[in-house]
């Protein structure tokens, strides 16, 4: 009935028949890695209640989005056809009248012209035509600057040689025009009404890699952006922002309807400060908090969900940070200020010092002090990707060692049912390890 994964493509997304397979007999668990949320909406699912966060303030507001009852009132989605019409026949339309599905660039040239009507064209007048449109085309709306770093440290996300990049250069001037005007709406109507435009943004960064220059013309649909990092390939598709926008504004729609009547009596909250209360009624409260201290505040628990970054192969602060540079917007919104919780994301990543030893450190606190939540007979369950199995024992090892007696251990591995973003890297697959910690006594 749902496929919370198609709202917005995010990385590692956890597995929902496992986590509803183990939250079913739960009434109140934990899971301080929540991501895009699919532990929540399986609690919901299921009549239970949580506590979901992340330290990345981009995770906690797209949770939250995915999960609360607000649903895009029909005058919004009236307004932003609108918007997305007048872009269109502003960028997106020749003078044949025919719109713009996406056109194919070879490095700097465009080499062939895809029409919404179906049609496609490689005739030199109409190319020369886009081409000039594109070029007379000038950017005055508000759009994010700055470069691809760590912040402080000018440390580039990318590895080896490359020349680094402005935020701008990942965009065509008619895509950047395209994305900065229609955004240029949608906080117009965020100043207004939170609610309506908190649904808009979270439609425009799922739509957002399809207005940078990171679509590749190839049977993969998919940005380029996950590994390397925000790369440009030479052949790739120049799309039409205005109708990948609706697409997913649609998508968004037709869930939050159906959803409505599952969340009704559940109480949705968020907090960007960490601070966290326990309501009376059914809830998920979902706060952003470092997963090391996340815990201390929480009662006493019996499902803890722990699926972490898995090693060096996702890192969330550089794949996200595209988003929350848009997310903190012309208004500087305060959740999405804070850019400093790179240094404290779990994760292995040389280029800042962090090592598979610090990995194994935070991870295995984390596990303890998570651990020590549980009521008797309550269960935490770890979930570990990577391709090298003898990592994982190492890490599962370290981990059991870690933890005082009282607690009862299960371990397997197998290869993941649903395909994440590095799934099959080096035409190797993953394995998918779970370790199911019980509180004993």
């Amino acid at each position: 009935m749902f496929n919370v994964h198609n709202l917005i493509k995010f990385w590692a997304r956890k597995d929902p028949e496992l986590l509803l397979h183990e939250i079913k007999n739960s009434k109140l668990l934990a899971d301080p890695f929540c991501g895009s949320g699919s532990s929540g909406f399986c609690a919901i699912l299921m009549g239970v209640s949580g506590f979901l966060s992340d330290i990345n303030p981009t995770s906690v507001f797209i949770t939250y989005n995915i999960l609360n009852g607000e649903i895009l009132r029909n005058e919004t989605i009236e307004t932003m056809r609108e918007v997305c019409s007048e872009i269109e026949d502003e960028v997106y339309t020749l003078s044949n009248f025919e719109k713009i599905n996406f056109a194919v660039w070879n490095h700097d040239e465009v080499i062939l012209l895809n029409f919404t009507s179906g049609k496609k064209t490689k005739n030199k007048s109409l190319i020369k035509e886009y081409m000039v449109k594109e070029e007379n085309l000038e950017t005055k709306f508000w759009y994010p600057e700055g470069k691809f770093v760590y912040p402080g440290t000018g440390i580039d996300f990318k590895d080896g040689p490359h020349k680094p990049i402005e935020i701008k250069e990942l965009f065509t001037r008619r895509s950047l025009y395209a994305a900065s005007k229609l955004y240029s709406h949608i906080e117009k109507i965020w100043k207004k009404d939170k609610s309506q435009g908190d649904l808009l943004k979270l439609v425009f960064i799922a739509s957002l890699a399809n207005a940078t220059k990171m679509m590749p013309h190839s049977r993969s649909s998919g940005p380029s952006w996950k590994l390397p990092r925000y790369w440009i390939p030479a052949l790739r598709e120049e799309r039409n922002f205005c109708k990948t926008f609706l697409r997913r504004l649609f998508l968004l729609h037709s869930f939050k309807k159906k959803w409505s009547n599952f969340v009704s009596k559940c109480q949705i909250l968020v907090s960007f400060d960490g601070k966290i209360s326990v309501p009376q009624k059914r809830f998920i409260y979902i706060y952003r908090a470092d997963a090391l201290n996340a815990y201390s505040e929480l009662p006493k628990l019996d499902l803890i969900i722990l699926d972490p970054p898995h090693y060096d192969e996702i890192n969330y602060f550089e794949l996200t940070y595209l988003w929350q540079k848009w997310l903190e917007g012309s208004c500087n919104d305060a959740r999405f200020r804070c850019y400093d919780y790179w240094s404290k994301e779990i994760c292995v990543n040389r280029k800042v010092g962090k090592d598979l030893e610090w990995y194994n450190v935070k991870l295995c606190e984390i596990v303890s002090n998570y651990v020590n939540c549980l009521c008797k007979g309550g269960k935490a369950i770890l979930i570990l990707h990577n391709r090298d199995k003898h990592l994982l024992k190492e890490t599962i090892r370290r981990i059991k060692t870690g933890i005082k007696d009282g607690f009862l251990f299960k371990t397997s591995y197998e290869f993941l049912k649903i395909p994440s973003s590095t799934q099959g890297l080096h035409g190797r697959k993953k394995y998918l390890c779970i370790l199911k910690i019980t509180r004993a006594s």
